[in-house]
């Protein structure tokens, strides 16, 4: 079977089919402008360089589609480095392959956990599950996911305790005092690092999440999905504001 790459507008994403299987890289588009925000290769696809073959299709077709890109996706901005033929795409100012990346630190509640991020989160918003109304007594969760590799407990890690009630999340909390830390979602290999304990960093929501389950109704002009979006394997259905 041959490897098909296609412009996947309805997922927002580029995918490169291989063997039945998808890597892909979502975006967020306008029709000026495109920002390239996260790479996904599945296992499956590791050590056959999917990766490179990928990110080179991906801006070959931003190059035939005359939009000025940015880059979230530390992936991408990797690979631009390595191929600097690609430099022209990035919009006027952008400088994401010379920005250092930030570092953010969160605590449990009595602080004998510590946790680090570094770089930008991948998705950040709210989150109105069940789950996460129960694990957190809140009705909503202000959720930052980040790379799984990006997240690193820098202190206390003996005394992390782990649950999980399915296979998509497990909730970090601190076996001192129970506060809750993070929750790492291995099948999306991300991690959320509760963005209302990181300091410094500053929460720029940008959709709400499983917002059929709501508690409380909101209305801030922002995305409302049903469930998920697409990119992070949801139905991508919306609701009113």
């Amino acid at each position: 079977m041959p490897d098909t790459f296609r412009d996947n507008e309805e997922r927002n994403r580029f995918e490169l089919e291989v063997d039945g299987t998808i890597a892909f890289v979502t975006y967020r588009k306008s029709p000026e402008a495109i920002t390239l925000v996260h790479t996904e290769v599945p296992p499956e696809l590791g050590g056959r360089g999917i990766g490179s073959r990928l990110g080179r299709a991906t801006l070959d077709a931003v190059r035939t589609q005359a939009r000025a890109l940015t880059v979230e996706c530390d992936f991408i901005r990797g690979f631009i480095k390595k191929n600097p033929e690609y430099k022209d795409l990035l919009a006027q100012g952008e400088d994401a392959l010379a920005e250092a990346a930030a570092t953010y630190k969160a605590s449990c509640f009595c602080g004998a956990v510590e946790v680090e991020v570094t770089g930008k989160p991948v998705f950040a918003g709210y989150c109105h599950c069940r789950d996460c109304q129960e694990w957190s007594a809140a009705p909503i969760n202000a959720f930052s996911l980040w790379k799984s590799d990006d997240v690193r407990i820098t202190r206390g890690a003996a005394d992390v305790g782990t649950f999980h009630r399915t296979d998509n999340s497990y909730r970090k909390f601190c076996k001192i005092c129970g506060g809750h830390v993070m929750a790492d979602h291995p099948r999306m290999r991300l991690t959320d690092v509760y963005a209302n304990l990181l300091k410094g960093y500053t929460h720029q929501p940008t959709l709400h999440a499983n917002y059929g389950s709501k508690m409380v109704t909101i209305r801030d002009g922002l995305p409302k999905y049903r469930d998920l979006p697409a990119e992070l394997g949801g139905s991508g259905e919306m609701l009113p504001d």
